[in-house]
């Protein structure tokens, strides 16, 4: 058994948990080849991360004292419906990936996430395909997103449907030879000590994704997303980090802790 792996656990209800979570809980472990659980079971404390399954949603938690909480996907969170709310235009994220002529671009956020940046550009009228290649992200992903499409807000419903997700990697996304007119890449950076600089949610997400892959390889990501892009390539960097390659942006926006490098394709 690894060190770290990840479980997938029954949510109840005072009553015990119901049909349809169990099958969801049952699909999702055979989806993901996860041991599944019910609450309350004795869980192995090899399991770091868990993947729990309830009426509310799915969740991913961590067991490890240096890496508490959980992770869910919420579109609704009220700081990122603050954003959305508050002139979504002036976003950097959307200055970043512009218009040509009052005409917005097709954009594929190659490094989806949990897919906030991909929500503030479909908040502000984009079409965005997602990639998401890990599997466990890629299932927290969907579910947010299969909630808020049902959300009473239609902005949130409006927005969901702008969106498109994939479970895949750049690279092999990349070999179809698909064309968009603005890529943009949000790489995962080294994990860093927890500090106020790095967002709580970021944090978790580098711990588990350092637990269960590789670092990507930026610079092959950069060949993948400029072979994709006909107009240009935004990438999301630390506010003190160095260019992903040797390539130099066109232009740069800068926010208190991260920036947007921009590359236009002529």
């Amino acid at each position: 058994m690894s060190e770290v792996a990840l479980i997938v656990e029954l949510g109840s209800n005072d009553d015990g948990a119901t049909v349809e979570v169990r099958e969801t809980a049952r699909d999702l472990a055979r989806e993901l080849n996860l041991p599944l659980f019910i609450l309350g079971e004795t869980v192995d404390d090899a399991y770091e991360f868990r993947l729990k399954v309830s009426e509310t949603g799915l969740e991913l938690i961590s067991v490890n004292i240096g890496c508490p909480g959980t992770l869910k996907v919420d579109f609704e969170h009220p700081t990122l419906s603050y954003r959305v709310r508050n002139q979504v235009k002036l976003q950097m994220i959307v200055r970043a990936v512009g218009k040509t002529g009052g005409v917005l671009p097709s954009v594929l956020d190659a490094t989806a996430g949990l897919g906030k940046d991909a929500f503030l550009l479909a908040s502000a009228g984009y079409e965005i395909t997602m990639l998401e290649q890990n599997a466990v992200v890629h299932a927290l992903l969907r579910d947010g997103m299969s909630r808020a499409r049902v959300s009473e807000y239609k902005n949130t419903r409006f927005a969901i449907e702008a969106m498109k997700l994939l479970n895949t990697s750049l690279a092999d996304f990349a070999s179809t030879r698909p064309k968009f007119d603005v890529v943009y890449l949000d790489p995962m950076f080294p994990t860093r000590r927890k500090s106020a600089r790095v967002k709580k949610e970021m944090f978790f997400l580098q711990k588990y994704l350092a637990t269960v892959e590789n670092e990507n390889d930026n610079a092959k990501m950069m060949i993948d997303a400029f072979a994709i892009a006909t107009r240009r390539v935004v990438v999301k960097r630390p506010l003190r980090a160095p260019n992903i390659d040797y390539r130099i942006p066109t232009f740069k926006l800068t926010g208190r802790s991260s920036r947007f490098d921009v590359y236009a394709i002529s």
